[in-house]
């Protein structure tokens, strides 16, 4: 007992270390999953100067669509993760987050821009560092860890109106600066500091999970699909999809939004939607091992279609239409964000360790292909209808969503992921 205490005393200074950097690799990923999305309409207006209003976005949705592909590779460095080792793969998506966001600086049309969107679609939203919390975390305290490290990335997104506003005044490649001067240096960081997780060492010193490390990547699905939660993870899948779908208000809410505000008034939206995150983060940091991750889901996925409601209606108002748009766009980020991110730490503790990458790439590949045909389906409905109505169609496959968790899904609190089968 007293060894333990010793080895637990010696591993704390690290796990701080560890999280402390963490959060600069999660102010890195949200940044760079969102910066060019506040910067749509200039994008759609440089590469489409001959189109206007709702044809321009509509186009620019199938190329940002064709972008989207690249996110169905983001299994693979999941899968890899199982098999080289999260440390490596972790190195790899930061840099990869740099060096994309580099080539996007330099794109000169809307070809290369999708070219290399594509690339810095693989690289971000592979959530190795999430892998990292869950493995390195004491059981009742996963959720409560995941959470600080989104609260801290959230300085990510409240730097993206600081940027957005020099932006304005320059050029929009402006937003990448941030990725490509993050995102490099935290690679070689990281690569010369961080150790490998505690539970990935674990299957390397176990002789029968060394044989289960081998498998590829099919025979890795066949050992998920025959685990005793299959049905669950499969739910997770569906789940996935439908968050992936409704990703269309992210991507493109800020052309929607300046169709009715100023470059100011949408600045202080999104500032509303960062501070939103830190206390969507904080509240199911502490409430999901608090009162479990189940409850919390009802909560986000009835709040979701409400809040993209109050947007659509808020914009149509005489009065006080901003203040109803920060409200719902506030509530819309607080909830999609928080339910995104309590489905990814279900799915790690349901699928076992030595295909929990490749579990999880999985699950990003359900949602990516929700997202892309999100994109193809809403430019379609958005050259007849407009967005509003694609972003109300697909909010209401969250009334679903509650449905699905309500009936097939166990709470998974405080779950010991080594004894997951």
């Amino acid at each position: 007992m007293k060894d333990n205490e010793k080895g637990q005393r010696k591993f704390l200074p690290y796990f701080r270390y560890m999280i402390f950097i963490l959060i600069f690799v999660e102010i890195l990923d949200t940044y760079t999953t969102n910066n060019l999305n506040v910067v749509v309409s200039d994008i759609s207006a440089e590469f489409f100067p001959h189109l206007s209003g709702d044809a321009a976005i509509s186009l620019f949705q199938i190329f940002v669509a064709i972008g989207t592909l690249g996110m169905y590779f983001v299994f693979l460095n999941q899968y890899f993760a199982d098999r080289i080792g999260r440390k490596f793969l972790l190195v790899f998506t930061v840099f990869g987050m740099g060096i994309s966001s580099l080539l996007i600086n330099f794109s000169t049309n809307i070809i290369t821009y999708t070219i290399f969107l594509f690339l810095l679609y693989f690289f971000f939203n592979s959530d190795i560092w999430v892998i990292y919390i869950n493995e390195e975390s004491p059981s009742d305290k996963r959720a409560f860890y995941t959470n600080f490290v989104l609260i801290g990335g959230v300085v990510g997104a409240l730097l993206i109106p600081v940027f957005h506003d020099i932006a304005s005044l320059i050029n929009w490649r402006v937003m990448t600066y941030f990725s490509i001067f993050l995102g490099i240096p935290l690679s070689f960081i990281i690569f010369f500091t961080f150790k490998e997780t505690s539970k990935y060492l674990e299957i390397k010193k176990d002789e029968s999970l060394l044989i289960d490390r081998k498998n590829n990547f099919k025979e890795n699905i066949q050992i998920i699909f025959k685990s005793g939660r299959r049905k669950e993870f499969l739910i997770i899948l569906i789940i996935s999809l439908i968050v992936g779908l409704n990703n269309i208000f992210i991507l493109v809410g800020e052309d929607f939004l300046s169709n009715s505000f100023t470059s100011d008034d949408v600045d202080n939206i999104v500032w509303i939607m960062g501070i939103a995150s830190i206390i969507g983060y904080f509240i199911t940091g502490v409430t999901a091992d608090k009162i479990g991750r189940k409850p919390l889901c009802y909560i986000f996925s009835i709040m979701f279609p409400l809040s993209i409601l109050i947007i659509v209606l808020g914009v149509n108002l005489s009065e006080g239409a901003l203040t109803m748009v920060m409200i719902g766009a506030g509530l819309a980020n607080l909830s999609y964000w928080g339910l995104r991110i309590l489905i990814s730490i279900i799915a790690l503790e349901i699928i076992p360790t030595q295909t929990r990458g490749t579990g999880a790439g999985l699950k990003t590949l359900t949602s990516s292909v929700g997202i892309t045909v999100g994109l193809i389906l809403s430019s379609i409905i958005t050259f007849s209808q407009g967005l509003a109505v694609s972003f109300l169609i697909f909010s209401l496959l969250f009334i679903a969503v509650f449905i699905m968790v309500f009936l097939f899904l166990k709470e998974t609190k405080g779950v010991n992921l080594s004894n997951i089968e």
